[in-house]
């Protein structure tokens, strides 16, 4: 299996999907996507989390933009779905999934959803010249990135990529969205 994430990309919406397999229990896991201290060890940022089914989700961004998401659905340690900058994207739905292997460790899947609009909203608020590819290839070397880096934040062995290796999956997922 490959860490390679995928993108369905319909009429009016696009899926992105990835899924890793990590030696960690199932709720080591969890608290890694879910506790404001654990998340800030692979994100950057500390967010503020009211972790229940229409909680807050609060995060800062550059320039301290304030993005306030809501906790959608959430059943632990398997479930936890909130929407994405949903003043930016609307539709915008993110959800870590968390299986037991069989062996040990758990499977994490997550998925990002999000209408062909909010792509279109995306590209007006980037400067001009960009297209859905671009944003599309963005979005998914982005969240690539991040699950490298919760995956290194718990101590999952993770090689660290080079400029031009960055670049490429970025390239690789700009041939995925086409």
């Amino acid at each position: 299996m490959t860490d390679d994430g995928t993108i369905e990309r319909g009429a009016d919406r696009v899926t992105f999907r990835y899924e890793r397999r990590l030696t960690q229990p199932i709720e080591s896991v969890w608290k890694a996507i879910t506790d404001p201290a654990a998340i800030e060890q692979w994100t950057g940022m500390r967010p503020e989390l009211d972790l229940r089914e229409g909680g807050s989700y609060v995060t800062r961004h550059q320039g301290d933009v304030r993005v306030v998401d809501r906790v959608l659905r959430l059943d632990p340690p398997r479930l936890f779905e909130h929407t994405f900058w949903e003043h930016v994207n609307p539709s915008a739905v993110v959800t870590w999934q968390l299986s037991p292997l069989e062996d040990q460790g758990c499977r994490l899947e997550l998925t990002h959803v999000l209408s062909m609009d909010d792509v279109r909203a995306a590209m007006e608020l980037g400067s001009s010249g960009v297209d859905p590819i671009t944003v599309l290839s963005r979005n998914a070397a982005g969240w690539h990135h991040l699950l490298d880096r919760l995956q290194a934040s718990l101590g999952e062995a993770v090689r660290p990529r080079s400029t031009e290796e960055r670049k490429a999956l970025q390239d690789h997922y700009a041939e995925l969205s086409r």
